[in-house]
């Protein structure tokens, strides 16, 4: 866990449509939430500002929304516990309808561009309308522009919300549109607000000096990226980019606010308000000013003196952007109050961290492992994973849940096939349950073969050094706790560790890996006291840089102490690529319009993608070789072109990874162009497994009929004549994919070997009446059930269809999914509005024959759940951590508990 989730209010809902659909609507489209869910044009969004600013503007009060709802769902329950009649079916209707309508919000709106001349045509005077309501361009979010997608609102309430967003700043001030854009699209971060802290404190950035070793890349002057290897460059370090500092006491109100039932006072939050976005890190300022400054009286950004004892919270200019449009403090918290800003967190980090993460492949790419180390970072996911194959259920609930079960949340927990487990051993042989295990499985076996692999260590939040900062505030000389190449962790100075190796993605090269030295000492401990789950990192070397220019607005990296990747990592120097400028202006709306486009697509995954395939030409070389040290420098120059990537939604004139670098036609020199992608992404990419596969069985076809012998035994032969020779060349050379012996293509191979006898079982016999009551239903009910469960099959499919043909969001795929559930239960309900009888019916259909009981669980899972709870004395277990213990998982021994639930 990197950040503790917020225990939020209700999702609410909006339309997420594609421009096609209403230019086809002759941009005046009609649509009802029930067709919107069929065409998966409905998405939920968490609280947010802009959520809270419209809701203001229509004089609706947001939480009267969320209290309204709970009432609903409460009345709700209430029918579902009465028996089946028309009146009660027609009553859970209106209520079910009366949910959604209050949850939606009807003048909010994001549109999927679908061409360039969408976005102008739907930007044009006349608009265009949804549900008789014209809607303008708000803005774009970064991550929204990437999937070519912008947020509309109600033209009626346009200019009030633009004026809020704005809030007060000095519009003459000359800015990039896309850093404006993106300062403005705040509002859409998903955040609950916290109470005002009883003074802030905005104050110049943190700001070291000092000279190192690094690797220079520019494109600036030369059609092709110049690499040069500096000694003793100097470099000037934004010590405190993107965080500022909160007072204990208002991390520990900010955390009871958030109805957080733990108690401890959280290392940090991250935070928004009006253009402000970072980290604030738990540190007693206070204490500092009695013990180090000796004063309390220090200077803020406009050069006003402020008291630090009237401070609770501090910010940087880093955080605060546009700081410089308002005249104090005061001119700037008295605009948030006028337009309805509040400070807001979005997330903060746990109490505790966890022990197990996963790798991927961008951070094993690069590593220097021989078939000891690969054998050795391979085997833990491997036995986990040869654990689970026998379906023993409590290592089936170790393997779906993780090791680190302790005091279970069981109301809590999401997945309702994993409750049950928990409740009734027996349910190893529900066949939904065990096709959800087994198919879990099948997953993580295709995530090991692309470098999903399991070590000790976690993700954290990263923070600079908050000593240094303050003695920044003060007016004092900035040394810091820590000096080069040191660095503090409590998660890991607990367990005895010093060194780890530390990760941040995207990465593209080995100079992006990092091991990280850790200190520890009385006074790291006292002046880090409330920083425990935070990697602090010094303010006097290169590793931020090294890290792809990671800041401290939220950033996190992985560390790891894992022997195999510790002793495959070699000392690099940061790699700098000379940044580009984008012009300022007076922006206007063409000018956002402008930059929207710019920036439409995600180019850097491309980049990064060429990148990973030059590790398979690397791996056909020596290290000595010319080739493998050209291929070495594109590979670094990749970084650069991913920076170019990130510069075109800054209108920056950029140049793209040249072709002849990964294309075969354009190459000069063809032996180490990067045109194919490497084997084991047949496992990322379907389409690219079916190409693969299709290619085998034709050359093995046409082995077969001019040798006699398979394509596999043709490979194995130790003499081959000049035409088997010949033949495999062809092979080799037309092969769609690369099969070079890379070390990600090697990993995939070892654990293919691994699981090549992987086959599901069939389940055993199942006496599903354990999922019912005795209640009794009626034929025309469960005919009524019958029809809908053959329209809930003919939606999946039409899924399938739409997911192959609409560019959707992998997080709007998910939320589509569970508003298609929420669909088809009150459907259900409406139809039969007693959840027992309901219940009963639907496991009779998906259990009495031979049909998916996805269908059953999507419905009625809640109740399910409450029968096996009836049924089991309300107990449930569940296997905890124990050295003496009779359960072998994963290396480690494990004993079952009970625990009552209600």
């Amino acid at each position: 866990m990197i950040y503790r989730l917020i225990k939020r209010p209700q999702q609410r809902y909006i339309y997420k449509i594609n421009s096609g659909r209403l230019r086809k609507a002759n941009l005046d489209l009609k649509i009802t939430v029930s067709e919107a869910v069929y065409n998966e044009e409905l998405i939920s969004l968490a609280e947010s500002t802009l959520i809270r600013f419209i809701d203001n503007l229509n004089g609706v009060v947001t939480e009267n929304i969320y209290e309204r709802v709970r009432e609903i769902e409460e009345q709700i329950r209430n029918v579902k516990r009465l028996p089946t009649s028309i009146v009660n079916r027609n009553i859970i209707k209106k209520l079910y309808n009366r949910r959604f309508e209050l949850l939606l919000i009807k003048d909010y709106l994001c549109v999927i561009m679908d061409s360039n001349r969408d976005f102008d045509r739907l930007n044009k005077k006349k608009g265009f309308y949804v549900n008789g309501i014209k809607f303008k361009r708000l803005l774009g979010t970064p991550n929204g522009i990437k999937n070519y997608t912008i947020v509309y609102v109600n033209e009626e309430i346009y200019n009030e919300l633009n004026n809020k967003i704005n809030n007060g700043r000095d519009m003459s001030r000359e800015l990039v549109p896309s850093k404006l854009e993106s300062y403005r699209a705040l509002v859409c971060s998903s955040s609950l607000p916290v109470s005002d802290p009883c003074g802030v404190l905005v104050v110049d950035d943190c700001v070291t000096e000092f000279n190192a070793d690094i690797i220079k890349i520019d494109d600036t002057q030369s059609e092709y990226p110049v690499i040069t290897y500096e000694k003793d460059y100097p470099i000037s370090l934004m010590e405190s980019d993107g965080y500022g500092l909160i007072s204990p006491a208002l991390s520990k109100k900010w955390r009871e606010e958030l109805n957080d039932e733990e108690d401890y006072i959280p290392s940090g939050f991250c935070i928004r308000n009006a253009f402000c976005k970072g980290m604030v890190f738990t540190f007693d300022f206070h204490d500092f000013a009695d013990q180090v400054a000796g004063k309390y009286v220090v200077k803020d950004i406009w050069g006003q003196e402020r008291d630090i004892r009237d401070i609770d919270l501090i910010l940087t200019a880093s955080m605060l952007k546009l700081w410089d449009s308002y005249n104090s403090i005061e001119h700037y918290l008295s605009c948030c109050k006028e337009n309805g800003y509040s400070f807001s967190v979005t997330q903060y980090t746990p109490q505790k961290l966890e022990n197990e993460r996963n790798l991927n492949y961008q951070f094993i790419q690069s590593l220097y492992l021989d078939d000891a180390g690969i054998e050795e970072l391979i085997r833990p996911t491997v036995q986990e994973i040869q654990d689970i194959l026998g379906l023993d259920y409590r290592k089936s609930i170790l393997f779906l849940k993780g090791i680190y079960l302790d005091d279970i949340d069981f109301n809590n927990e999401r997945n309702d096939f994993i409750k049950a487990l928990m409740i009734d051993k027996m349910m190893i042989d529900d066949p939904f349950v065990r096709s959800k295990i087994y198919s879990m499985i099948k997953k993580r076996i295709d995530e090991a073969k692309i470098g999903v692999l399991k070590v000790k260590g976690n993700y954290s939040i990263v923070s600079g050094d908050p000593y240094s900062l303050c003695q920044s505030i003060f007016g004092l000389k900035v040394t810091g706790l820590l000096g080069a190449g040191e660095f503090y962790a409590r998660y890991w100075n607990d367990r005895g560790v010093n060194r780890v190796a530390c990760f941040r993605a995207p990465m593209s090269c080995h100079n992006n890996i990092r091991i990280l030295d850790l200190k520890d000492s009385d006074i790291l401990r006292y002046w880090y006291k409330y920083m425990n789950t935070v990697t602090i990192f010094n303010s006097w070397d290169t590793t931020s840089f090294a890290l792809n220019g990671l800041d401290h607005d939220g950033d996190e990296v992985l560390t790891t102490d894992n022997n195999a990747i510790l002793n495959s990592i070699r000392k690099t120097d940061a790699i700098f690529c000379v940044q580009k400028d984008a012009p300022k202006m007076v922006c206007t709306e063409k000018d956002f319009i402008k930059s929207n486009k710019n920036g439409f697509g995600d180019e850097i995954g491309v980049t990064t993608n060429h990148i990973t395939a030059m590790y398979d030409v690397l791996a056909k070389f020596e290290e000595d070789s010319t080739e493998y040290k050209t291929v070495v420098d594109r590979i670094m120059c990749g970084q650069n072109y991913q920076q170019n990537a990130i510069d075109k939604i800054k209108g920056i004139v950029y140049k793209k990874m040249p072709k002849k670098w990964y294309n075969y036609k354009d190459a000069d020199d063809k032996t180490i162009v990067a045109n194919k992608k490497p084997y084991f992404f047949i496992y990322i990419y379907p389409h690219r497994m079916r190409n693969y596969k299709r290619f085998v069985e034709k050359v093995n076809t046409n082995c077969l009929m001019r040798f006699g012998i398979s394509l596999e035994e043709l490979i194995m032969l130790e003499l081959k004549t000049n035409e088997q020779d010949k033949f495999l060349n062809y092979y080799y050379t037309k092969m769609p994919i690369s099969v070079s012996n890379s070390i990600m293509n090697q990993i995939c191979w070892r654990v293919e070997d691994e699981f090549k006898l992987f086959k599901m079982k069939d389940s055993g016999w199942f006496d599903s009446s354990i999922l019912k009551t005795d209640k009794e239903y009626s034929q025309s009910n469960y005919d009524a059930i019958r029809n809908l469960y053959k329209t809930y099959q003919e939606k999946i499919q039409r899924h399938w269809v739409l997911s192959g043909i609409k560019r959707t969001d992998p997080d709007d795929k998910k939320i589509h999914k569970e508003i298609f559930k929420e669909e088809f239960r009150a459907q259900a309900y409406s139809l039969c509005n007693d959840a027992e009888e309901l219940c009963n019916i639907v496991v009779d259909i998906c259990y009495n024959s031979n049909v998916s009981k996805k269908f059953a669980w999507d419905v009625c899972g809640d109740v399910i759940i409450r029968n096996l709870l009836r049924r089991n004395n309300y107990l449930v277990s569940y296997p905890v951590l124990d050295e003496n213990g009779d359960i072998e998982f994963g290396g480690n021994k494990f004993k079952m508990i009970s625990k009552e639930v209600r």
